[in-house]
Order: C-alpha cells, then structure tokens, then sequence
C-alpha cells in the first residue's frame, strides 16, 4: 500500500488504532478473567475462553498493520473487535459465576 493519499493514511492509522485498542480491551477482560478465575477456583474455562479470544483480538491487530489495501484492514479491526466482544463475554460469564457461588 505504498500508493495511500493522505487520507488513505489517515483511514488505515484509524483501521490500525481501533484494532489495537479492541485487542487491549481483550486483553483487560481476558486478565481479570483469569486473576478472578485463579483466585475464586471457579470459571476456569471461560477464563481460557476470554484468554484465547484476546490472542486472537491481538493477532487480528497485529494483521491490521500489514494490511494490503484499506478494506482488508477493516476487516481485520472488525475481527479484533469481535474477538474482544467474545473476551468480554467469557470474563461476564466468569464474574456470573462466582456472584451466583456467593449467593448460594
């Protein structure tokens, strides 16, 4: 993509900026996942969950930056994010379990 105008660049720097900041969102719930996983014995596979789905929302960002063309780095921002959504999901489904454990 050496060809870009100015905001082309532009658009790719925002592709590449929203896929980095879905794979640190990933990578927030994929760790408090497991820290609350570990600590509570309870939730481990969805804390693997959330920690798989956070490699992947950081592979897809990494993607981003080597995008040949600026839809495909969209693409691939759209898989980041939704690689987090899937992190953010198993780390719910972790807390859910351990306040349904302390109700009990």
């Amino acid at each position: 993509m050496s060809n870009l105008t100015i905001p082309s660049m532009v658009e790719l720097d925002v592709a590449v900026s929203d896929a980095q900041c879905a794979a640190e969102m990933a990578a927030g719930g994929a760790a408090m996942a497991s820290e609350w996983a570990e600590a509570s014995g309870i939730g481990e596979d969805d804390a693997r969950e959330a920690i798989s789905a956070a490699i992947r929302a950081h592979v897809a960002a990494e993607s981003t930056q080597r995008a040949r063309s600026i839809d495909e780095a969209w693409q691939f921002a759209a898989a980041a994010w939704a690689a987090a959504e899937t992190a953010l999901d198993a780390d719910g489904r972790v807390v859910g379990a351990i306040a349904e454990a302390l109700a009990s």
